[in-house]
């Protein structure tokens, strides 16, 4: 059985590489720090930081804090219900962008065709983000090494105004091969504020392995937005491993796909820590 999860989690895994290999790769830390209340009920704080543009950049910093509560648990404990409240702010960095330009002309026939006329280069900039989420999860344990788990969320994003510099270069003369380019002006580009709400369900499946602390998962999450378009998908297969009863550490790799430019297709791995007490 043990044999079959770790091929399972290795064939996923290459597939992932294989089928996307020239997507973007970043890192992911993170550090957890929870507090029982009492039993079925208790408060985290965290913070993550994580890089991007093949982890030559910063892609954001982030804090917040979650609280749990236990809703339901079976006599036998196999099943369980929790509902989790959170709240984290966001310092996202977006890199630079070059965008081709075009002006149209004529042919012989009267059609208009696109007629490459310069670029314009946009600086990076960041851009902060306050972010909301209320969840429902249910989990069941058939036995003492299996655990399947159903994760459903409702996600609230508001991302404050922001602006960048945004320099025009156009083609000197579109006949002349040595012609270049020249700097036509630089303009400020500004970013209104904006929200948008995303409706998350995760589906994890986790296996205890006897007399051993590390206990490897993998895990489906599917992203809808409910009042803009996108589709977001996130396959991950890591590993908790139970250093002592209080300190934890996670490591895994998740492959993303992203419909909306914000947030581009990617590798990840990540790193975690957590205390509890």
């Amino acid at each position: 059985m043990k044999l079959r999860l770790f091929t399972f989690i290795f064939s996923l895994f290459t597939f992932l590489v294989t089928f996307a290999q020239s997507d973007d790769f970043g890192m992911d830390f993170s550090l957890d720090v929870e507090k029982k209340i009492r039993p079925g009920m208790s408060f985290s704080v965290e913070g993550e930081a994580r890089t991007q543009d093949n982890t030559r950049k910063i892609e954001r910093w982030t804090v917040g804090g979650v609280f749990d509560m236990r809703l339901y648990q079976s006599p036998s404990k196999k099943v369980n219900l929790k509902a989790s409240l959170g709240w984290k702010y966001m310092w996202r960095y977006f890199l630079p962008e070059v965008n081709t330009k075009y002006s149209y002309s004529l042919d012989g026939d009267g059609n208009a065709v696109p007629v490459y006329d310069g670029y314009n280069d946009k600086e990076g900039y960041w851009r902060g983000s306050h972010r909301l989420s209320a969840s429902l999860s249910a989990s069941y344990k058939p036995s003492k090494r299996w655990e399947f788990s159903l994760k459903e969320t409702f996600q609230y994003t508001y991302s404050r105004k922001a602006n960048t510099m945004v320099a025009k270069y156009r083609l000197i003369d579109e006949d002349d091969p040595d012609g270049g380019t020249y700097l036509k002006g630089v303009d400020e580009k500004q970013y209104e504020s904006k929200d948008r709400s995303v409706l998350r369900s995760k589906a994890t499946v986790q296996y205890n392995i006897r007399h051993c602390p590390v206990n490897p998962y993998a895990s489906v999450d599917y992203g809808c937005g409910l009042n803009y378009t996108t589709n977001k998908w996130k396959f991950t297969a890591g590993t908790d491993i139970n250093l002592t009863k209080q300190h934890q550490l996670d490591v895994f790799y998740r492959y993303q796909t992203e419909d909306d430019d914000d947030d581009p297709n990617g590798h990840l791995i990540g790193i975690g820590y957590k205390l509890k007490f």
